[in-house]
């Protein structure tokens, strides 16, 4: 019987052809450097997850490296380009002239609901401002420090979050407290102003400047300069206070829901409090009926949730423009038993193992000034 031709299968070991590997071809510099960072074909389990990681763990880094890039550095160029266009749009305008232009009337109506307009007096320098936003009502200056167009809208919203010329962005713009209405005839006895603290050193950034460089920068910088829409106005300052917003850390002082004063008693009782925390006195007078200016910010120095007040009052008809600064007191630190010279909160007194020594300024500062009831103030 012919023998059989063994098949491949059925051949020793030793009788089978052995197979030549495939060579893997050479791959280039950039797909060596590929492999090496994306899951390739070939690669385990365990190398394709550690690539995956590796790819989103570089992703996230750029896109937060270009978001606090933008933050930082072309935000901050943008709003200083933003900030520097409202000085030259002033700058260009510069007058004393006074025109009159036709007003939305806010207190009358026509017959067909809408508002009627009225004729008002303006300053030619701030046409150009109110034209480009209705919102406009003034110019806060404390040169060269801040200089900002001012709006004041239905509330204190709006303008926390969306610029002079109401586009969205989160550094807002400079606004007046919507409670104080400010017309061409009526100013309120409280204006409060309020902008952000931006790392970009503008809008009410330079406010820090009274806490962190003190008694030097205050004889410097003495003058507030607020013109509204229809008048030019300068106020003193009087008080610069850091005071708390959070019931969590003790003490709380609404210096916000003062605008108007009823009577001398509710004047004198808020300027005492203000004064009672203040960093400084100026040995400017106050009396009822004066004219306040309360300039408002974010401070981070203690809590993420306080507030840096500068506080001014308006010069008088026929006051000149001036204060000796030889005169003026410093209020920081603590007093020879280690006890705060400025009124604080139970944070800060806990935290610096402390107490307030109580009132440092001179009761002459505030007219016909009698001992205050601390809860009228604060209700």
């Amino acid at each position: 019987m012919p023998e059989l031709e063994l098949t491949t299968k059925h051949k020793k070991p030793e009788q089978q052809k052995k197979r030549t590997p495939k060579r893997r071809k050479k791959m280039g510099p950039i797909e060596t450097f590929l492999s090496g960072v994306l899951p390739w074909r070939g690669d385990t389990a365990g190398e394709a997850a550690r690539k995956i990681i590796l790819l989103v763990s570089t992703i996230v880094l750029f896109a937060a490296g270009f978001i606090m890039l933008n933050f930082y550095v072309f935000r901050d160029q943008q709003n200083t380009q933003e900030v520097q266009s409202y000085v030259e749009q002033k700058k260009s305008n510069d007058t004393d002239q006074r025109i009159t232009i036709l007003m939305n009337d806010i207190d009358d109506e026509d017959s067909s609901g809408g508002e009627s307009q009225k004729e008002v007096e303006i300053l030619a320098e701030y046409q150009s401002f109110y034209e480009q936003n209705s919102d406009f009502v003034g110019w806060i200056e404390m040169y060269p420090y801040i200089q900002m167009p001012v709006v004041q809208t239905d509330n204190n919203d709006f303008y926390l979050h969306h610029t002079f010329e109401k586009g969205p962005n989160d550094n807002g713009t400079i606004f007046a407290d919507y409670q104080g209405k400010i017309t061409a005839t009526e100013m309120p006895g409280n204006l409060l102003l309020y902008g952000h603290n931006l790392i970009t050193n503008n809008y009410f950034q330079p406010l820090s400047h009274f806490r962190k460089e003190g008694m030097e920068f205050l004889q410097n910088n003495y003058i507030i300069q607020f013109d509204t829409l229809y008048n030019r106005n300068k106020y003193f300052i009087f008080a610069v206070f850091l005071t708390n917003t959070n019931e969590q850390h003790g003490e709380v002082f609404k210096y916000w829901n003062q605008v108007y004063f009823r009577t001398k008693s509710e004047f004198d009782n808020y300027i005492a409090e203000c004064l009672d925390r203040s960093y400084f006195y100026t040995n400017v007078d106050l009396e009822y009926g004066d004219e306040i200016i309360t300039l408002s910010t974010c401070d981070f120095s203690m809590f993420n949730d306080m507030r840096l007040v500068v506080m001014g009052r308006k010069v008088r008809d026929g006051e000149e423009p001036t204060l000796d600064v030889t005169k003026f007191i410093d209020n920081t630190g603590f007093d020879e038993n280690g006890n705060v010279k400025r009124k604080m909160f139970d944070a800060y007194y806990k935290n610096y193992a402390t107490k307030w020594a109580g009132r440092q300024w001179d009761p002459g500062y505030i007219k016909d000034f009698a001992d205050y009831d601390i809860t009228e103030t604060e209700q």
